[in-house]
């Protein structure tokens, strides 16, 4: 498993969800002071049932009968330490796993710019080296850098790209039957996790949040800027589907609509409560309805709470996933880390909605995959004022 040769001088409080898979995976920052950490480990080395223990593993390694598979014992022992616990949430993340994670809710990522599904180019992005050198949705992918993708799936297609230690990519596709070869050079790009329009024959605006990546506040401000200059007089915004992100992501989207000393959140640990607040000057005043679904989790849990507590907004949709619960994640020498429970969140109101969920005010069902109730009724309430 993973080798815990103790921890770097650094750690994140985490907001998480868990899911089946990786990318499920979301998280909400807040660096702490590398001091602290130092600090705790030089106490825990004074403990004495940690002596104890360290007793054990000599005794083992100098008495045993057999040979010892050190690192293996080790491991299993630091297993044992989490799963007594009893927290789903307490648990390892391999360096993959951190990794994607980070690189996930970085907010930007080093690429040509296209979006996979299979090996067909779904999208391209504006002003990326994909649009530029002359790549179309729809393309098929053939081969990369001369690897033929046949049978790969989207996420080893992206890997053979992003993980090229190289800057230059050689992308060979099928265009209706016909093979063309594109030369390209890898940017660093932002990486959108928002959707914003103005509802058709209407004053409503709507901005569907995806996830809660480190750069949402600056992306957030210029969809607030283009639909403001295009005059709504309400807002949507769509948390449906959004399993969370930075913690400090939710705080500034927060920021832009509330009054300043408006409370966003709370953490609350075994020894004390902070409670976090709007420190800016920048509010508004319109109607909000925020989408939330019961993949609406963690980050998208805090923003729609703050906006429903200390704005005044309105909830629709269904139940949200009901994840209430703080983590600390402590990156270790290997590379891997270890993720542990350490506090809960509270809503404005000091409501903890772990297993819980938050209730929405309208409640409204999705009966025809192929339309979409939900947004609707927003559309209809907002517009009638």
């Amino acid at each position: 498993m993973k080798q815990a040769k103790g921890f770097s001088l650094w750690v994140v409080i985490i907001i998480i969800v868990i899911t089946s898979v990786v990318s499920g995976i979301t998280t909400g920052v807040i660096m702490l002071n590398s001091n602290s950490v130092i600090s705790s480990k030089n106490e825990t080395l004074n403990d004495e049932a940690l002596q104890e223990f360290i007793g054990v593993y000599q005794t083992l390694l100098s008495k045993y009968y057999d040979n010892i598979d050190k690192e293996g014992m080790l491991n299993a022992a630091e297993e044992g330490m989490l799963n007594f616990l009893g927290d789903k949430y307490t648990t390892y993340l391999d360096n993959a796993e951190y990794k994607e994670i980070i690189d996930d809710l970085s907010g930007t990522y080093n690429g040509i710019g296209v979006t996979i599904l299979g090996n067909i180019i779904q999208k391209v992005t504006d002003n990326s080296p994909a649009s530029r050198g002359g790549l179309w949705a729809g393309d098929v992918i053939v081969k990369i850098n001369g690897i033929s993708v046949e049978g790969m799936a989207s996420s080893q297609i992206g890997s053979l790209i992003k993980d090229d230690k190289s800057n230059k990519v050689t992308i060979e596709i099928d265009r209706n039957g016909e093979n063309k070869v594109f030369n390209l050079e890898k940017e660093d790009l932002i990486n959108p996790a928002i959707d914003y329009k103005i509802m058709d024959g209407t004053s409503v605006g709507y901005l569907a949040i995806e996830k809660f990546s480190e750069n949402l506040g600056s992306q957030v401000k210029d969809a607030l800027n283009y639909l403001e200059n295009n005059d709504i007089t309400s807002l949507i915004i769509d948390l449906r589907e959004d399993s969370g992100g930075y913690l400090t992501a939710a705080e500034d989207v927060a920021s832009f609509f509330l009054e300043e000393g408006k409370t966003i959140y709370s953490l609350e640990s075994s020894s004390s409560r902070t409670t976090y607040t709007d420190k800016t000057d920048e509010k508004r005043t319109y109607p909000i309805m925020v989408l939330i679904n019961g993949n609406s989790a963690s980050a998208s849990e805090i923003l729609a709470a703050a906006l429903k507590e200390s704005y005044n907004a309105t909830l629709l949709g269904n139940k949200s996933y009901g994840k209430g619960k703080v983590q600390q994640i402590a990156e270790l020498s290997n590379g891997s880390s270890v993720k542990y429970t350490s506090a809960k969140w509270l809503t404005p109101s000091g409501n903890c909605i772990d297993g819980i969920g938050l209730m929405p005010d309208y409640e409204v069902n999705i009966t025809d995959e192929n339309i979409d109730e939900q947004l609707n009724q927003a559309v209809e309430i907002l517009s009638k004022g």
